[in-house]
């Protein structure tokens, strides 16, 4: 399960970089759009309404493709690692990713069908504390 683990963490950060790369894209379109707002010839115009909407639109949707892409790349990063917490928060990522067609509804399912086997939960359980009076005889 190890290998499907691995490979599950290679998939979750390609899909996180998809989303930094789109989430970039949609920041240089905000800044298109403030740059036309803000210059000199559309200033003496007056407030527009509809462009400034516009930018504030791609400028929160930057924001969310850059969380978004950054939240599945720090997760891929923690499953390669095994970390505890990466499981729970890759199930989680999972259930909003089955809205994404086709690849992250695909991605969703591969995500439950690897990290929900008996295998995993043992590879991905927190090692045991040892505390220091325990060890002495």
């Amino acid at each position: 399960m190890t290998r499907h683990v691995d490979l599950l963490a290679v998939l979750y950060v390609f899909w996180g970089a998809l989303a930094l790369v789109t989430g970039l894209a949609i920041l240089i379109l905000a800044l298109g759009a403030w740059a036309i707002i803000t210059s000199a010839e559309r200033a003496a115009l007056g407030p527009d309404f509809a462009a400034s909407l516009t930018a504030v639109t791609f400028f929160l949707f930057a924001a969310g493709a850059l969380a978004w892409g950054g939240i599945h790349v720090l997760t891929g990063f923690a499953l390669r690692r095994h970390r505890h917490w990466a499981r729970l928060v890759g199930m989680g990522l999972a259930v909003l990713n089955l809205f994404f067609l086709p690849f992250g509804t695909g991605l969703a399912i591969y995500t439950f069908w690897a990290l929900l086997a008996d295998e995993t939960r043992r590879l991905f359980a927190p090692a045991p504390r040892v505390s220091p009076a325990s060890s002495t005889p």
